[in-house]
């Protein structure tokens, strides 16, 4: 069998993406979707109408639909197991590092290689030499499916032998950047109460957002060593500034939740003794 032939499962917007990047490096390309219509209008494609054929095309299996119950069922709608023995399954699909700890061991169970992947970009973004894609999971089909991979996107981190490992990446990265979103709004909100043009603010904001990128590796890198002697910027900083930004909300009528929880957990590590450490022993509250 070819190793230029590829399986994809699922046709969403990423789905189909997915699909349509091998074609263009030569890849025979194999598609099954629950609704078929969706799949037909893929040029260069092969469409199949049974789920189990569909597997049998390819050596590597890509799934990528709506949730981990829709990745349960399609597996579970394969009646025999037994094609998927050899094969290399990437499941593109987002799920939590449990869920891919178990679908791992039960792919494992029919001697079957998983390979758990994240992709944090849009379908119009995929296929960039800077386009990055997470994954984990067994070394060897990690290597046999390397190639494919690089058509999807050219910064491949490859996290390990463990599969959730690619999850507990995801969900920690979008973590961070939910945060900072919910940050950004509330900086928005606080910006058109009082008056500041938000040009201005945005202007700002991208030019001091590369030094602050830097802070945050160094505070990862405190937690890390597990040494929380001030180094860059004392609990006690953020205590203030924290109380600070929490009236501003409260003075300009603002919803202030996403301040106040901050401002909390803060006000927790001062009670626990933290306000003369490094900002980053805030995880010793958090966790």
């Amino acid at each position: 069998m070819s190793t230029k032939q590829i399986t994809i499962i699922g046709s969403g917007q990423m789905g189909r993406r997915l699909a349509e990047l091998p074609v263009t490096k030569g890849y025979d390309v194999s598609v099954w979707n629950r609704t078929r219509a969706k799949a037909d209008s893929i040029t260069g494609v092969k469409v199949f109408e049974n789920l189990e054929e569909a597997v049998r095309q390819s050596p590597l299996i890509v799934i990528c639909v709506l949730d981990y119950a829709a990745v349960e069922r399609i597996l579970d709608n394969i009646g025999d197991k037994s094609i998927l023995a050899g094969k290399t399954l990437i499941n593109f699909t987002t799920a939590n590092p449990q869920e891919a700890e178990a679908l791992e061991t039960s792919l494992a169970d029919i001697n079957a290689g998983y390979i758990n992947g994240a992709i944090q970009a849009a379908p119009d973004q995929m296929g960039l030499p800077e386009t990055t894609i997470i994954v984990s999971g067994n070394h060897g089909h990690f290597e046999r499916s390397r190639d494919a991979l690089a058509v999807f996107g050219g910064n491949i981190k490859y996290l390990g032998d463990r599969a959730a490992m690619a999850s507990a990446m995801d969900l920690a990265t979008l973590t961070w950047l939910y945060g900072s979103y919910t940050g950004l709004i509330y900086g928005i909100v606080l910006a058109q109460k009082t008056g500041l043009p938000l040009g201005a603010f945005s202007e700002i904001l991208g030019e001091i957002t590369p030094g602050f990128t830097e802070f945050f590796k160094h505070q990862i890198g405190v937690v890390e060593k597990g040494d929380f002697t001030v180094s860059q910027s004392p609990m006690s900083i953020s205590i203030a500034a924290i109380q600070r930004i929490h009236d501003a909300f409260r003075n300009v009528g603002a919803q202030g939740d996403f301040v106040k929880a901050i401002s909390d957990l803060l006000q927790k590590a001062e009670s626990s003794g933290l306000a003369n450490q490094e900002v980053a022993a805030l995880v010793k509250v958090v966790g």
